[in-house]
């Protein structure tokens, strides 16, 4: 993450700063919050933070669908499963590494 990106997206009102957590995003025109990084910190995980995001993140004015790419080997896939979150496909990058794809619809 950059300062200057997150600064602009602060700007926009696209970054969720609470206590043991953040989350940067970004609403399209057409309805698509992307989730862009969401993260709690180690010693905070399993207290709900995570949760009381994505609770803002579904009351964002114009959002019809949460979109979010999470590396294959990453145990944060269960939380989305967990969270509701359908898992459209997967991609890969240039360097080899799998994305899944997960999406919340709204």
């Amino acid at each position: 993450m950059i300062f200057e990106t997150l600064n602009e997206s602060a700007e926009r009102g696209e970054l969720i700063l609470v206590d043991g957590g953040m989350c940067h995003w970004h609403l399209r025109r057409d309805g698509q919050l992307t989730i862009r990084e969401i993260l709690v910190l180690p010693d905070r995980r399993g207290q709900g933070i995570g949760a009381a995001i994505l609770a803002r993140l579904r009351a964002v004015p114009g959002a019809l669908s949460l979109f979010a790419k999470c590396p294959a080997e990453l145990p944060a896939n269960g939380w989305y499963r967990t969270m509701g979150f359908d898992c459209e496909g997967t991609e890969t990058t240039k360097t080899g590494r799998r994305l899944n794809l997960w999406r919340l619809g709204l």
